[in-house]
């Protein structure tokens, strides 16, 4: 897995998105894992900052998919 550095426009907020391979985690797990960090341009506060699989996010579609289907889920929450 790469370093990955995207934005995101999420209901009028700019998003930048970076995910990186958390190689203890991994080495510890068996299991690709990312560490997600998600903050909002505007605030430079996190918005998600946790570590997930690495599949989980790639069956989702990717960073940014997957970040958007988790706001949306704490919105509607």
């Amino acid at each position: 897995m790469n370093n990955e550095y995207q934005s995101l426009n999420w209901n009028g907020q700019t998003l930048q998105i970076t995910m990186k391979k958390d190689f203890l985690l991994s080495k510890l797990t068996g299991e690709e894992q990312a560490v997600l960090k998600v903050t909002s341009t505007e605030t430079a506060h996190p918005l998600i900052h946790d570590t997930y699989p690495a599949a989980v996010i790639q069956s989702a579609g990717g960073a940014v998919d997957f970040v958007d289907v988790i706001l949306s889920a704490q919105l509607a929450a």
